[in-house]
């Protein structure tokens, strides 16, 4: 099972995730007040005016209320839209604020429609955001050619913004690796796997969280054509990154230890694929509960491999 580089590289909350509510409720006014300062400063549609609604509408996004967020974002985007051209990066921007706001709510068609409106902008790094987004709306439709041709818009936006070798690209590598991958294009899938495995040693290290995903990824790929040996190298690399870098509960630790079961399995290591579906097992239950879907599909695993012959 391969899974989505969602990239570890985390923008910690500008306000803090240890804010308490109080302090949340008092951080409110504040950007009221700026927003009420420049609009009696600058007028009511003057683009930095544009900016503190952009504030509002995103502090307000991260801390629940998702009714005045959109209503400071929709603000930002029709002042934008009167004051500034069609491909500037500010109205992309808001663009894709809004398209994330409805995406959260599942308002897709809304949001697709703001993607769409983002990715004809000139900013490369916010039309690699947007086709990837696109891409992704495909793909749970299962229209897989549509969303191939966007995840291949993104990587071609992707590349320019932030340089062939940088970190993004192998997020935008391994979006397009998984989607051929589900088209059985194993061939094709494979060296966008190594490519972005390259890009992350060297940008981000050989122990990096991001680096493990798509060691997880290869392997995955690799057992799906039956090169057990090599699959079982980096999954068990995969899965020694993980364990170092992240808690011993944490789910992502779940999904390669059951990945690497799979792999045994497939070796013929009956004893040693038990032990890793009942650590999957094990981390998923504490972590979601015994209602997850995962862990029918490991019992079932476990199941079927002990009674085999």
């Amino acid at each position: 099972m391969g899974f989505r580089l969602i990239s570890f590289l985390f923008a910690v909350n500008l306000y803090g995730q240890t804010s308490t509510p109080a302090d949340l409720a008092a951080l409110r006014p504040l950007f009221e007040q700026q927003l009420a300062a420049r609009e009696h400063e600058l007028g009511p549609e003057h683009p930095k005016v544009a900016r503190s609604a952009t504030d509002l509408g995103l502090f307000l996004k991260a801390h629940g209320d998702p009714d005045g967020a959109e209503s400071a974002l929709r603000r930002a985007l029709a002042i934008d839209e009167k004051a500034l051209g069609a491909s500037d990066r500010l109205l992309a921007e808001d663009r894709v604020n809004l398209a994330e706001l409805f995406e959260a709510g599942g308002r897709l068609d809304e949001a697709a429609a703001l993607y769409r409106g983002a990715a004809e902008g000139s900013d490369k790094a916010i039309q690699a955001r947007a086709f990837g987004k696109l891409a992704a709306f495909e793909e749970a439709r299962d229209s897989l050619d549509a969303a191939e041709a966007l995840y291949r818009k993104a990587l071609a936006a992707e590349e320019p913004a932030s340089g062939k070798t940088g970190a993004r690209v192998a997020v935008r590598l391994n979006d397009l690796a998984l989607l051929l991958e589900s088209k059985d294009d194993f061939r094709s899938a494979e060296p966008l796997l190594r490519r972005a495995l390259a890009i992350q040693e060297k940008a981000l290290g050989p122990d990096h969280p991001e680096t493990a995903v798509t060691l997880n990824n290869l392997a995955s790929l690799l057992l799906a054509v039956r090169r057990i040996t090599v699959a079982e190298s980096l999954q068990r690399r995969a899965l020694q990154i993980l364990e170092g870098k992240l808690s011993p509960g944490n789910p992502r630790i779940a999904t390669v230890c059951g990945n690497l079961a799979d792999i045994l399995r497939a070796k013929g290591d009956k004893v040693s694929a038990a032990r890793f579906y009942r650590r999957a097992l094990s981390i998923d239950e504490a972590a979601y509960g015994p209602q997850f879907p995962d862990l029918e599909l490991y019992r079932g695993k476990l199941e079927s491999m002990l009674k085999g012959p």
